[in-house]
């Protein structure tokens, strides 16, 4: 069990630190990218100068695309792999990382696609390749000191020590294990009278709620959560105190919204009357245009994929034939899609025929009625592929919730708060839920990857599927499937 209190000290902060705090997560995310930007293309933009004489001339279009393009490709590759998370930037090892990460992309790109193509000799084409690493590392190592001094850190006066607040506390110490130190927690108020004075989740209740603005000026408090599980409606002394606080800046948040920004995936059990949470008032302009895009890369997808499906086809259906295990290539399965409507999705068999002749069962661990070749596609997630014909006829998309069946479905619906609300978006070949979790196998890791699903719905841009996509290539690499 995780003990806060080791963790955590309730002090009043430095002036240095009450400044810091002020610093928004993305303030310190704009910064950071654009001091990346300007340690990788700097130096590689004083290579393209053409020297004639006395003048320079700047680079040609095709050196222009170029120079940008493999910054966009490290830009990709960071985002993917979270190296934007400020807490990761904060930590020494985790820049290092980052720094050996650049250098792959610079002097791997850059030295295939731009170097040869750049004028002058290649001893100073290296060396600019070189130097724009070590400017990076350079950046990211005062960066890294800077956010240990003055980290960019919300911190955060808990309103009502109940279950709610605890598994909050929870939430942000696991957070704080893993190295992301994004939320920092200084206390609750409570109008418990036993409360006060005493630890909850190891944390200490400051004092009642009248105190609200007090511990808020004391501790450098720039968030308030409200937790409250009792009732919606507010009491006059803790509504007054939130006016109070807002006034000065102060930001108010729910405790679902806040575990939500902490674990990336949305509360269903402590959402209770909060709706909002749910189902935002006001859904965001850019989803008409995300939609489109979205098409655009399904109907791509959806050729190359299948065009991959007819190359290895002959190959699985060899391997499952010696391997013992003969029978149809294609397994047909009816799933649940968009708006609750049944379709059948298309598979490579996995299990032997007649696998399911007892019923609808879920999938274990190690399950027997798996054979050796179906282990394997799973693993490298292979027998997906013919799903990319689904994905074609505009079934399912490439990133969305998993499908489920209707046997499941209708139970997990009776037992789980708003399961039905995944069927807002059509069912993905990858989603968040499954780079994120497990392979589901029970009706609590049903809840887990709901959770994970209902967060790209209400979360679905570009550059979250980016993320998915780039974590998706690496569980095939990895064969880290089930």
């Amino acid at each position: 069990m995780i003990h806060a209190e080791d963790a955590y000290t309730v002090k009043v902060p430095s002036a240095d630190q009450a400044v810091a705090a002020r610093l928004s997560l993305r303030d310190g995310k704009i910064l950071l990218a654009t001091g990346d930007m300007v340690a990788l293309l700097v130096p590689m933009l004083l290579a393209t100068w053409d020297r004639r004489g006395a003048s320079l001339q700047f680079i040609s279009s095709v050196e222009l695309l170029s120079l940008f393009g493999s910054t966009a490709l490290w830009f990709l590759l960071a985002l993917s792999s979270n190296l934007y998370s400020l807490s990761r930037a904060a930590s020494y090892p985790r820049t290092h990382l980052a720094t050996v990460a650049a250098a792959f992309v610079v002097l791997t790109a850059r030295s295939l696609y731009e170097l040869p193509s750049l004028t002058g000799p290649l001893w100073l084409k290296a060396s600019l390749a070189i130097t724009a690493v070590v400017l990076f590392a350079i950046w990211r190592t005062l960066f890294c000191a800077a956010a240990r001094k003055f980290p960019f850190a919300r911190r955060v006066l808990v309103v009502g020590a109940g279950r709610s607040g605890g598994i909050l506390a929870a939430a942000v110490a696991e957070n704080q294990l893993r190295g992301d130190r994004g939320f920092q927690l200084v206390g609750f108020v409570d109008d418990e009278e036993t409360k006060v004075g005493q630890l909850h989740a190891g944390l200490p209740v400051l004092g009642k709620t009248e105190t609200l603005m007090d511990w808020v000026k004391q501790l450098g408090v720039d968030t308030i959560c409200l937790s409250i599980n009792r009732t919606p409606v507010l009491s006059a002394g803790v509504f007054t105190g939130l006016v109070a606080a807002r006034e000065q800046g102060v930001r108010i948040t729910s405790m679902p919204q806040m575990y939500e920004d902490l674990m990336q995936k949305v509360a269903v059990e402590h959402v209770g009357n909060n709706w909002g949470v749910m189902f935002p008032v006001e859904q965001p302009r850019h989803l008409l245009l995300h939609d489109v895009f979205v098409r655009i890369l399904d109907v791509a997808a959806g050729i190359l994929g299948l065009a991959l499906t007819a190359l290895l086809m002959p190959f699985i259906a060899l391997a499952n034939a010696c391997g013992g295990s003969p029978g149809p290539i294609f397994y047909h399965q009816l799933r649940v899609g968009k708006s609750g409507r049944n379709f059948s999705i298309v598979k490579f068999r996995s299990m032997t025929v007649n696998a399911e002749s007892n019923g609808a069962q879920w999938s274990t661990h190690g399950d027997p009625r798996i054979t050796p070749v179906g282990r394997f596609l799973r693993r490298t997630r292979l027998d997906e592929l013919p799903q990319f014909w689904n994905i074609l006829k505009g079934e399912m998309s490439l990133i969305g919730p998993r499908p489920e069946r209707p046997e499941f479905v209708a139970k997990l619906a009776e037992s789980i708060p708003f399961y039905r609300a995944r069927h807002a978006v059509k069912p993905g070949l990858t989603g968040w839920a499954q780079v994120k979790y497990r392979y589901g196998s029970s009706e609590e890791d049903s809840l887990i990857k709901l959770q994970y699903d209902l967060y790209y719905i209400k979360h679905r841009s570009p550059v979250l599927d980016v993320r998915i996509i780039s974590k998706t290539i690496r569980v095939v690499l990895t064969a880290a499937g089930q």
